[in-house]
This record gives C-alpha cells, structure tokens and sequence, in this order.
C-alpha cells in the first residue's frame, strides 16, 4: 500500500495555514504585542520577588498583589483578543459563503 506524505482529507482544515482578514490583523498583532510584554514584565517581578530575601508573609502579601495587578491589567488584552476571534471568524465564514462582509 503506498503512503503519502499528503495530509488525509478530514485534516485538510487543520493543516491550511490561517489567515486573518487585513482590517484586523494590525490590532492583533498590536494586542498580542501588548500582552507578551505584560506577561515579560510578570515574569520579571515574579523572580525578583522570589530572589527577595524579605519575611515571608510580606512576600506572600507582595505575591498576590503582583497576581491581582497582572490580572487586572491582562483581562483588557484578553477581552479584546476574543473580540477580535469573534470578528475573524464571522469575517471568514462570510468569506466561504460568498458573502461580503
């Protein structure tokens, strides 16, 4: 039996490469820009903290202030990046229907 390097046909919309519609890639990739850098920062205060050598119920206290502050500042990010999935995918049905948008 001979084998193909091909994908199998009910895989086919797993391995097309995705694209986004050109009015919205710019805000996405400006939002995930946003969100990388808030989780580098994140990261960044957390290892500092964990080197700090202070008691450990001030570091304790400083842990979830940090977890609540990133929490806060990365549910705009989040919120809008499902926005932006909602229009992309409304936008691309639209698109294999034949319709315009």
């Amino acid at each position: 039996m001979p084998h193909s390097s091909a994908a199998p046909d009910y895989l086919a919309p797993l391995t097309q490469a995705v694209t986004y519609p050109d009015e919205l890639l710019p805000e996405l990739q400006t939002m995930l820009a946003a969100l990388a850098d808030l989780e580098v920062r994140y990261e960044k205060d957390r290892e500092q903290l964990t080197a700090w050598e202070g008691p450990k119920a001030a570091k304790g206290r400083f842990a979830a202030q940090l977890e609540d502050r990133h929490k806060r500042e990365r549910e705009p990010y989040v919120q809008r990046l499902s926005d932006l999935e909602h229009r992309t995918m409304r936008i691309m049905a639209l698109q294999s229907t034949g319709s315009t948008a």
